[in-house]
């Protein structure tokens, strides 16, 4: 009986020895990744409590953001502290995507004071324009140029740049990761070629202010079909439509899309997490 008993408890360690082996084979395949959290997704301005251009990548390494619009910040600290975001990165200098940098520059300031943040946080965006000396904010955050030839690398994730035909100069972003790629257009017109930097990206945040029916009313922005078409062309896996209009039913963006692209296609929505 005591011979059952001894038997039957080695037996379960055995199989959780077994088990604790898999899970940890599987915690090491498996513990990258790359998170995309939606903190604001309208164009121009905001909805009643809710944000413009914001988005939070997050790996097992990196906190960063993608543009900084009216209320970004206020969700950006829903998520985590001024003192664990690694860096900021801009695509242009429209208000719509820069314009909550000035409110996250205190953030950091008093970030630092209270001893909570020990280094200056990096704001990456081209020269372009005479705000990007504004980027640096005493000793609290630091500037940092962007160029289209030029890749960086932080911590391991790889981040490439191309150019887009918008109102002003505007850096599309290619973020790479232990084999997982995200693509974020900020804002573009449809004349922009990013087929081949887009190329099988598992996700592509594209800009689409505009319905099918109403192309070429701003050359500066995306329709649904364009932005289709360029999903399709570029064999991404999956889309997501942001940088919402503030006439008419968003709802029928993805039926739209849907007609051209045959990916998974997401509605960019506040709080909205995407894993890769």
């Amino acid at each position: 009986m005591k011979f059952r008993k001894r038997s039957r408890v080695y037996r379960g360690l055995f199989f959780i020895l077994v088990k604790l082996r898999i899970i940890k084979m599987l915690g090491t395949r498996q513990g990258y990744y790359m998170k995309i959290t939606v903190l604001g997704c309208w164009g121009a301005y905001p909805e009643p409590g809710e944000a413009t251009a914001g988005y939070l990548l997050q790996t097992d390494k990196h906190n960063i953001l993608l543009d900084c619009g009216s209320g970004v910040l206020s969700g950006l600290l829903c998520y985590l502290g001024i003192e664990d975001l690694d860096a900021v990165f801009i695509s242009h200098f429209h208000n719509d995507h820069c314009t909550d940098v000035g409110c996250l520059q205190y953030a950091t300031k008093f970030s630092m004071l209270f001893n909570k943040r020990l280094n200056p946080l990096a704001i990456y965006a081209n020269n372009k324009s005479d705000s990007f000396i504004n980027m640096t904010y005493k000793k609290y955050t630091v500037g940092k140029e962007i160029t289209a030839d030029k890749e960086i690398e932080i911590n391991g994730l790889k981040i490439s740049f191309k150019p887009t035909i918008h109102d002003v100069y505007n850096l599309a972003m290619r973020f790479e990761y232990e084999g997982k790629v995200l693509v974020y257009t900020g804002d573009m017109g449809p004349k922009t070629d990013l087929n081949s930097f887009c190329s099988q990206a598992d996700l592509l945040i594209c800009e689409t202010s505009l319905f099918e029916e109403e192309g070429n009313m701003f050359p500066g922005h995306m329709t649904t079909k364009e932005t289709a078409l360029l999903a399709k062309n570029a064999q991404v896996k999956n889309l997501m439509l942001t940088h919402f209009p503030h006439a008419g039913d968003i709802g029928k963006m993805p039926s739209e899309v849907l007609k051209y692209y045959n990916g998974g296609v997401f509605l960019a929505k506040m709080g909205y997490e995407h894993i890769i």
